[in-house]
Parts: C-alpha cells; sequence; structure tokens
C-alpha cells in the first residue's frame, strides 16, 4: 500500500479533528451503576475542507491524490494553531513496549517540554499512529523522556521506532464507508471536502 500526500500548496481553511472511539458504556436495565469498558483501537480523524482550487491542473491533482487515497492512505499534518512545538530533537522509543498508555523516548534536546493535550505521531512498520500526550514531561539532561500519552498504545513498539512530535502525520483511508465528492461551480472552480480515518 502506497502513502499519498497533498501537494504543499493545498492548505485546508477548515478542519475539524474527531476521535473514532471502540470502547462503550453498559448500561444496566434495572438502574444500576453504569460500566465504562475500554477497548483497544480508539483513534482519529479528521474532516478537511480546502479552499477553491484556482485552476484546473490544481484541481485534477486533488481529486487523483484523493481518489487513489480511497484505496492507499493519505498522509497529513495534525495542525495544531497556535501552538509552537519548538525543537524538541529527533524522537525515538527507547524500549520495546507492547501495550498501555507510557512509552520511554531517547534523542531528544535536553530540557524540551511536551504539553498535555500535543499531538505526536508513531511510525511503526511504515505506518504512523497519532496519539496525544496525556500530561506535562519534562526531557532529562540525557535526552530521555518516559511520557504518557493517550489513547491505549494500538501496536507493539521497538527500540528506535521513530516518533514524530515536531511535525505530527495522520494517516488514513479517505472517507471510509462514505462517498467522496467534489464540488465544481459555474465559475469552475472545484472545492473538497474529504475526512481522513486512521484505519489501525
Amino acid at each position: 500500500m502506497a502513502v499519498i500526500d497533498l501537494p504543499d500548496w493545498a492548505v485546508p481553511n477548515n478542519i475539524e479533528p474527531y476521535l473514532r472511539d471502540f470502547g462503550t458504556v453498559l448500561t444496566p436495565f434495572l438502574g444500576g451503576s453504569e460500566q465504562r469498558i475500554n477497548r483497544l483501537g480508539t483513534r482519529f480523524g479528521i474532516r478537511v475542507t480546502l479552499p477553491p482550487m484556482q485552476t484546473r491542473d490544481q484541481s485534477l491533482i486533488i481529486q487523483s491524490r484523493l481518489l487513489r487515497a480511497r484505496e492507499d492512505r493519505l498522509r497529513m499534518e495534525w495542525v495544531q494553531p497556535d501552538f509552537d512545538t519548538g525543537a524538541p530533537g529527533s524522537p525515538l522509543v527507547s524500549a520495546t513496549v507492547a501495550s498501555g498508555t507510557s512509552i520511554p523516548l531517547k534523542g531528544m534536546a535536553a530540557g524540551y517540554t511536551v504539553k498535555e493535550g500535543q499531538m505526536l505521531s508513531i511510525v511503526k512498520g511504515g505506518r504512523r499512529y497519532m496519539h496525544m500526550f496525556a500530561a506535562d514531561g519534562a526531557v532529562s539532561a540525557g535526552g530521555a523522556l518516559t511520557a504518557t500519552i493517550w489513547p491505549m498504545i494500538r501496536a507493539s513498539l521497538a527500540n528506535n521506532d521513530v516518533v514524530e512530535i515536531a511535525k505530527p502525520m495522520i494517516e488514513g483511508l479517505v472517507s471510509p464507508g462514505d462517498e467522496l465528492s467534489w464540488q465544481i461551480a459555474v465559475d469552475r472552480f472545484a472545492s473538497f471536502s474529504f475526512t481522513i480515518a486512521e484505519s489501525a
């Protein structure tokens, strides 16, 4: 499966993040206490709107890449407006992690601080997984940090797996299960709206 990127000039004018939650709440029909059941697999998606394409050549490129990404995967930066990610260094996973919500990192810039709510992506087996830092954390003088993340890890991590903090990327299928359509106005400008949903 190939991973497809949009051109640099295709800058969204609206992005709406959403969560795909595979957990559930058990509600007893006789009025007992409700119970939350957390299940592995909770992941992210974004709804994207691009501004009208100014040329037919531009709209053809966007059309081509979105249609192909229905079968492959589209990769886009997870935008964090007005948040400066700074210079985190070159983060890598520093040990094998099979599950949970904590990952050991190395290769980071000493003194760098991750912020609660800040996004990151982990590259495992050629696929990206989006996560969020669940607590602030300061990197040690040796460039190490044990970070608390959310949601739970969905793929076993190995030493030296890459972690993207400076520019986290979401990767997934385009509008899975839905029609993909676009508008061509009378002025011949084309407008595109679509979703990217993590598929793993």
